[in-house]
């Protein structure tokens, strides 16, 4: 078994359940005790009641709360607990427009970077020790697309199902308006029509990507 320099209390955030166990398995063997969960509210129940030293959490689950909420709810009220995101997004800008850049002390992955170099077992190791923490940076994958706030806000709403109507409500704008910044977004995604493929649907699946970026 391999294992760290001390074993720690790991709670896993994550609604991929084979990706869920996935890292479980792996930092459970690195010799520490772990809870998983899919959603956001376990995870507001097992902080309280599991008590670990480390969440490490995805930041979409779609429709309802993110991993920014639970983020919020443990800086503020358990300051104590050390916070890795590991997630599809290249920026917390892509789940929460607000957002440009998590605290500094949270430590923030993309999946696609993870590798020999950039382990569990180094990720773990830098969230307890800040002193030797090195600073890990999103690279920027092959085939990188640059989108604005607004469009990557509309990525979002898009990839929640809402339509164009509800998307115009939401925005307080009109539905012209709306149509309009789909249109503008597909061409900045390179999507265009085709009889083979839905362009709503490969919006959505390119924003779940690690291909995006917020200019």
């Amino acid at each position: 078994m391999l294992t760290t320099s001390k074993s720690h209390k790991v709670l896993i955030v994550e609604d991929d359940v084979f990706i869920l166990k996935l890292i479980s398995e792996i930092i459970s063997n690195l010799g520490n005790k772990c809870e998983t969960t899919t959603n956001i509210k376990d995870a507001l129940d097992l902080v309280k009641s599991f008590s670990p030293d480390l969440v490490i959490t995805e930041l979409d689950f779609g429709l309802g709360q993110s991993g920014i909420d639970l983020i919020r709810k443990i800086v503020t009220d358990y300051p104590e607990i050390k916070i890795v995101v590991l997630t599809t997004h290249t920026s917390p800008a892509l789940i929460d427009s607000t957002i440009k850049f998590l605290p500094s002390q949270i430590q923030y992955f993309v999946k696609s970077d993870l590798n020999a170099d950039i382990s569990f077992k180094r990720i773990i190791q830098n969230a307890f020790d800040l002193k030797q923490r090195s600073k890990i940076q999103v690279s920027k994958s092959e085939g990188a697309i640059y989108l604005s706030n607004t469009q990557a806000e509309l990525l979002r709403l898009l990839a929640q199902g809402l339509s164009n109507k509800a998307i115009a409500d939401k925005r307080n704008t009109s539905l012209r308006a709306v149509e309009a910044l789909i249109n503008r977004t597909y061409q900045a995604l390179n999507l265009s029509e085709s009889d083979s493929i839905n362009l709503r649907v490969e919006a959505v699946k390119l924003w779940r990507s690690s291909r995006i970026y917020i200019k």
